[in-house]
């Protein structure tokens, strides 16, 4: 099983359970994922929280996958992290990531597309895609909205990784909680929340924000064709091979 889900009260819990992959995004987990979203418990439930098991919220995607399973093709075949992470953009029901240790590439730009964030002290994020020679999509359209644009080039051109005070004094951590506590503290949030509002008008301010800061999923997923194919497979081949990639090449020859 690579997703679990559980109901405390009327909050559904939606676990990540690959803690030996770091709960990558690889494609069983993504299908896991869009599975459990889509189950009447999940449905029904005031909230929902996402968190991870493990040592980490979620390392990102699985790199395996991407290229494999064509996931860098304008159309690829199967179901991608973009997928998971456009159903909760657009989600009725508040969401809440409880991130505590790792949430990098991927799993940084699942918890933007949650409503809120509660993290750990020891939770970590960063974006480090252009290393791979890759962008990371969703973070470029999200996180500029959120931080604001020099504080997301700089965090997309660094690849540095944040802690959670810093995240949080960024606006992309709602709430900074002890280590071990993060789960506990955002179903308890989501409880908060939905004990004494009604879900109609929740849905109607949760639209009423995404139409002040939308975003537009078509652009999001079509920003990967304008890579330069041999940039990424360096990049992304470098990493499943273990080895410092090498971009000297494009350097000369590119005229971006």
């Amino acid at each position: 099983m690579t997703v679990r889900f559980e109901r405390r009260g009327t909050v559904g819990l939606i676990t990540l359970a690959k803690p030996d992959r770091h709960n990558a995004l690889a494609a069983d987990l993504v299908a896991g994922l869009l599975a459990t979203l889509d189950r009447p418990e999940a449905r029904q439930a005031a909230a929902l929280v996402i968190a991870g098991d493990g040592p980490s919220f979620c390392a990102g995607a699985d790199i395996g996958d991407l290229l494999d399973a064509g996931w860098m093709t304008p159309a690829p075949a199967g179901p991608t992290p973009m997928d998971v992470f456009e159903r909760l953009d657009g989600h009725p029901r508040p969401t809440i990531a409880a991130v505590h240790g790792r949430a990098l590439g991927g799993g940084f730009e699942l918890s933007l597309c949650c409503d809120l964030v509660v993290a750990a002290a020891d939770a970590v994020f960063a974006l480090p895609e252009l290393g791979l020679g890759v962008v990371p999509n969703t973070g470029l359209a999200r996180l500029a909205q959120i931080a604001g644009p020099r504080h997301a080039l700089d965090l997309i051109l660094t690849r540095r990784r944040i802690g959670a005070e810093e995240a949080a004094a960024l606006g992309l951590v709602s709430r900074v909680v002890p280590p071990g506590s993060a789960v506990d503290a955002a179903v308890e949030l989501a409880r908060a929340i939905t004990d004494g509002a009604p879900p109609g008008a929740i849905a109607t301010v949760k639209r009423a924000v995404r139409r002040a800061a939308p975003l537009d999923w078509t652009a999001v997923r079509t920003m990967l064709a304008e890579l330069p194919p041999g940039e990424w497979a360096e990049g992304l081949g470098a990493f499943r091979d273990r080895r410092r990639p090498d971009y000297s090449e494009f350097w000369r020859t590119s005229d971006a």
